[in-house]
Formats: C-alpha cells, sequence, structure tokens
C-alpha cells in the first residue's frame, strides 16, 4: 500500500475518533470511559473475525492474545473504577494502534490493506481523546454564587 494512502487512512480513522467522541459525550458522558474500554475490545476482536478460517498460525495467535490482553486492560480500568481508568484505556488504545502498525495477518485474512492505517488512526484519536484533560464546569456559567452587595 501506497504512503498517501496510509497516510489518509489514518487521517479518516482520527476523525473518526473525534466524531466517535462527540456522539458519546453527547448521549452517554458518564460512560464515557466503560464505553471506550468495550470499543477496545471490539476493535481487538475485528481482527480474528475477519478471516477467511481459523488455522493454528501464528497471526491467529498473536490475534487471539491481543483480545484477551486487551479485554484484560478494559475490564481492570472498568471494574477497578480509579481515577486513572481514562489513562489506562487510553494506553490500551495506543498500544492497539502500536499492533495494528505492525501485525501481518497472514494469507487468510480479510482485513483490507488501508485497515490498519485506518484503525491505528482511529486507536491514537482515541487515547489522545481520553488523555485529554475535561473540564466540569458548563461554559458560561459561573460556579460562584451571585453577591448582593
Amino acid at each position: 500500500m501506497s504512503a498517501p494512502v496510509k497516510v489518509v487512512s489514518l487521517g479518516i480513522g482520527a476523525a473518526l475518533a473525534a466524531l466517535s467522541d462527540l456522539a458519546v459525550t453527547r448521549f452517554a458522558a458518564p460512560r464515557r470511559v466503560p464505553l471506550f474500554a468495550v470499543g477496545l475490545v471490539v476493535a481487538a476482536a475485528i481482527y480474528p473475525l475477519f478471516r477467511s478460517s481459523r488455522p493454528r498460525s501464528a497471526p491467529v495467535v498473536r490475534e487471539l492474545a491481543a483480545l484477551l490482553a486487551f479485554g484484560a486492560l478494559g475490564t481492570v480500568a472498568v471494574r477497578g473504577r480509579t481515577s486513572n481508568a481514562a489513562r489506562v484505556v487510553a494506553a490500551g488504545w495506543a498500544a492497539h494502534a502500536l499492533f495494528d502498525l505492525v501485525h501481518d495477518g497472514g494469507q487468510h485474512s480479510r482485513i483490507p490493506d488501508w485497515y490498519p492505517a485506518f484503525c491505528a488512526g482511529y486507536d491514537l484519536g482515541v487515547a489522545a481523546i481520553l488523555l485529554r484533560p475535561t473540564s466540569t464546569a458548563t461554559p458560561g456559567l459561573n460556579s460562584a454564587s451571585p453577591s448582593s452587595s
């Protein structure tokens, strides 16, 4: 695959991550981190699901190991209910981006050539979004009570 196609795929993936965050923030803001943790598991499941067959090969073993690792990471982050959950899930998304960029699906993969770069762009976008500081203040509203002077 050519470098321009990879760059475009990365960019489209990152843009889709931003759109995903807009939707999650608008409709399920309190569940933002758990939803992105579930999304990480779904992203990891795509590679083993899109195979023409499931031989016992190195790519399949790597895909299943990654699925288990990302599933465990997401579960620990969400079940632990720590203030670091967003950072843990972000680290998982960043790690999945690396997995996308170095993974070779082998001859039985039905994943298109552009997909790993697209997925890596989405993964890095979500990781950056989760690491972004969030504000609890509502824009335009002053949290201080008005003075009666």
